[in-house]
C-alpha cells in the first residue's frame, strides 16, 4: 500500500546553542530500487531523570520510492509516493547496510 510522503526541509543545528537536532533525507539503492530513509541525529541531550547523552542517532526507513518528487502540495512542500518495506529479509539486509554506513544501532521501518 503506497502513501504520499511530504519531504522534510534539510536541517542542521536546530535547537538551543550547544545542542543540535538534524534530519537528513537519503536514498539507498537496494536490489535495483531506491529506498528513502531519514538519518536523525541529536547532540547534548538531557533526559528527565538527569541522564545525559553526548550524541544520539538513528535511521528511519520510509520505504521504496515509487514516484520521486512528482508534485508539491498547497503549502509548497515536495511530494513523493513511497511503498513500505514489508519483507523481513529485506529489512534485515537494509539494516546491516545502514548500520555500517551510519554507525547506528537503531533502524526503524516506518
Amino acid at each position: 500500500m503506497s502513501s504520499i510522503y511530504v519531504h522534510v526541509e534539510q536541517s542542521d543545528e536546530i535547537g538551543p546553542e550547544g545542542r543540535s537536532y538534524s534530519i537528513t533525507e537519503n536514498l539507498l539503492e537496494f536490489q535495483g530500487r531506491n529506498v528513502l530513509y531519514l538519518y536523525v541525529s541529536a547532540s547534548e541531550i538531557s533526559f528527565c531523570d538527569r541522564n545525559y547523552a553526548a550524541h544520539l542517532a538513528n535511521v528511519n526507513v520510509k520505504g521504496y520510492v515509487k514516484k520521486w518528487k512528482y508534485d508539491v502540495n498547497e503549502k509548497g512542500e515536495t511530494l513523493s509516493v513511497i511503498e513500505p518495506v514489508t519483507s523481513e529479509e529485506d529489512k534485515r539486509e537494509m539494516s546491516k547496510i545502514l548500520r555500517t554506513t551510519h554507525n547506528v544501532q537503531t533502524i526503524n521501518f516506518i
